[in-house]
């Protein structure tokens, strides 16, 4: 593991310059610096230029992905989107008649719950600590602390509200939410063998898959194709690059990802995402925070604690994925070190 030295000696490299416009018109394998990507590449790690393999070790390596599963879970919001079923920013009060009497509850939208900004308490308490019996009726039971739409506020209760509302949803369609993660998982080639569960069964969208490092190269590829407007196993590019638009609250985030996009302001400022969770800021601070100010602003991340990353940088077709343990990750020193 490597320490704040070590990380500091990195984060006063070179930045990324500035690429062409265009979805992956280039090889990006010529300015990889393989020896660093095996150094800092945890336990295993993977790097793609589109669906060739380029670099890596330990591919088969599988651990707890923590809140990929978020960015997986945003995907499946795409694919009910794309096929009718669920809107992205109409109120939830007709699929949760328990919200209906509750003046704020009852504006909250399904993109407010991918991108954090519903307004919910964190909910760890409720729905990690102990034995969970039905973790949607204890989500959506959890209190509004901040008006829906204005603030992000990260934690488990978002996504296992949108759990919640994926399965009411797909109960009428004679479907569930495992069913329609699976199906995703399988036209994107991945698999998670466990999966986090309530006593009821049902799977946790906030964490708890459990996936490969090529597991997650395919996750980040789709991801790719999507950013770049292209359709991929069934999913409608024009529905995500909707949900993955910056919404004032917290511009950096949206659906389930982490982008760079402000990289380009004269202001902008990095910042680690894991060090910012437990944290409520303003939106004045995410209007200007970003992933690391000296490489591309295309640059996304889809980020799980400890160090588990995929990278996408869709204007190379470049996909980058890692898992592993740290307990003082730096996205901004990994990308400047992997870039030569």
């Amino acid at each position: 593991m490597m320490n704040r030295r070590d990380w500091l000696r990195l984060a006063g490299g070179a930045g990324l310059t500035a690429l062409g416009a265009g979805c992956g018109a280039t090889d990006a394998s010529a300015r990889i610096n393989f020896a660093e990507a095996d150094r800092l590449g945890g336990d295993g790690y993977g790097i793609w230029h589109g669906r060739r393999l380029i670099g890596g070790r330990n591919l088969g390596q599988r651990l707890e992905s923590f809140s990929i599963t978020k960015s997986l879970a945003a995907l499946a919001v795409v694919r009910a989107t794309g096929e009718g079923w669920l809107e992205l920013d109409r109120p939830l009060g007709e699929v949760i008649p328990e919200w209906r009497a509750d003046p704020r509850k009852c504006l909250v939208t399904v993109r407010m719950l991918v991108n954090q900004t519903a307004g919910f308490s964190s909910g760890e308490a409720a729905l990690y600590r102990g034995r969970i019996r039905d973790k949607g009726q204890a989500a959506v039971a959890l209190p509004i602390i901040d008006p829906p739409g204005e603030r992000f506020r990260y934690g488990p209760a978002s996504s296992e509200i949108l759990a919640e509302v994926l399965r009411r949803n797909l109960r009428r369609r004679g479907s569930s939410t495992e069913e329609l993660l699976g199906e995703l998982m399988r036209k994107i080639g991945i698999s998670s063998p466990d999966w986090r569960k309530d006593e009821t069964g049902k799977f946790y969208l906030s964490t708890g898959a459990q996936f490969s490092v090529a597991d997650l190269g395919r996750l980040g590829q789709t991801v790719a194709q999507l950013a770049c407007g292209t359709n991929a196993v069934g999913l409608k590019a024009e529905v995500f690059q909707d949900l993955a638009a910056p919404r004032p609250a917290n511009p950096m985030v949206a659906a389930g990802i982490w982008w760079n996009r402000h990289a380009v302001k004269p202001a902008a400022f990095p910042i680690e995402p894991e060090r910012h969770l437990d944290k409520v800021h303003p939106p004045s601070f995410w209007n200007l925070a970003c992933l690391d100010n000296t490489i591309d602003p295309g640059w996304l991340a889809m980020v799980g604690s400890g160090g588990k990353r995929v990278y996408v940088l869709p204007s190379r077709n470049l996909v980058v994925a890692r898992l592993g343990h740290s307990s003082s990750w730096n996205d901004g020193a990994f990308l400047r070190a992997l870039i030569a």
